[in-house]
């Protein structure tokens, strides 16, 4: 396994750590039971979480920006789907990086750079070098703080994810994924996928000002955990994180999301598919495990 392989694994454990934990004390962690690397935790006094995890892999660093904010926090009627939709919108730019500005920062820093959505977060990555953290947080901060798109870029990227869901929706299994949420929750908002609901997503090139609203909600720095993995220490990432992070305002939005009330009886839902489906069939226990596309007959 790679270097930069090890520090994306090793980043994505901690964000267990770091986000369903966030009542334990700076370095509780070192005992190594949970979690087999030491790590420090400081809360910055506008409510983000830095969480430092110095690694023995020379002169590699992985940052994740993790955003609690997922489809559950999608709680307005007509309005799923946005959660996702700024994993697209926060690579549009920002008030001191074009995109082409960015993407050249991250391409002299040899960057691998991407983000991720679900019910629950929305997760932006990147593995450089240590010698550009300052300048790669600069840019990351800048972002969270200060995104700029305009209203045809907004549209472009909202269409974009019309297009992706089309294209997801030609596999089976994400067309049951569907059916199974909206069957198991009948209040709750995990009633709805990441993707969110297809008539939302055709309306989202009309809600540009809305877009914006959402951003000023979630993207704040008590939603926001930094988890820095590698050749670091925490004295180096503190200073850097209070730096271009610690003057980022506090907001007020608590999204109340429903609860959903015990399940009393069977629920079942059906999906017509109007072309056949693949089938598979395992013909050994040793064997990996198939995509999610195949399905297994038993026997």
């Amino acid at each position: 396994m790679s270097v930069r392989r090890l520090l994306i694994v090793a980043a994505i454990l901690l964000l267990t750590v770091a986000v369903f934990y966030r009542s334990w004390a700076a370095g509780s962690g070192a005992s190594g039971k949970l979690f087999p690397y030491a790590y420090s935790i400081d809360d910055l006094s506008n409510g983000l979480r830095l969480v430092t995890v110095p690694t023995d892999y020379p002169n590699m660093v992985a940052l994740y920006t993790v955003v609690r904010a997922g489809s559950r926090d999608e709680v307005e009627p007509g309005k799923s789907g946005y959660a996702h939709l700024f994993e697209h919108l926060m690579f549009r730019g920002s008030e001191n990086y074009t995109p082409e500005q960015r993407d050249a920062l991250l391409k002299r820093a040899g960057a691998d750079s991407n983000a991720t959505t679900n019910q629950d977060r929305t997760t932006y990555y990147a593995v450089f070098s240590k010698e550009d953290l300052e300048e790669v947080l600069k840019a990351e901060a800048d972002r969270f703080q200060r995104l700029q798109y305009a209203e045809p870029a907004y549209k472009t990227e909202s269409l974009a994810v019309l297009g992706e869901y089309n294209k997801n929706s030609s596999e089976p299994t994400e067309k049951l994924d569907e059916a199974l949420y909206e069957t198991a929750f009948t209040r709750h908002t995990y009633a709805h996928t990441t993707m969110g609901y297809l008539k939302d997503i055709q309306d989202m090139p009309n809600q540009y000002a809305y877009s914006l609203e959402f951003y000023r909600r979630f993207y704040r720095p008590e939603y926001v955990t930094v988890v820095i993995v590698g050749d670091v220490n925490r004295e180096r990432t503190l200073e850097v994180t209070t730096k271009y992070f610690g003057g980022w305002a506090r907001g007020n939005y608590m999204p109340t999301i429903p609860t959903e009330p015990p399940q009393t009886e069977p629920r079942t839902a059906h999906v017509d598919w109007p072309s056949p489906t693949l089938l598979a069939k395992c013909a050994s226990p040793q064997l990996r495990p198939l995509p999610r596309r195949w399905h297994c007959l038993p026997g």
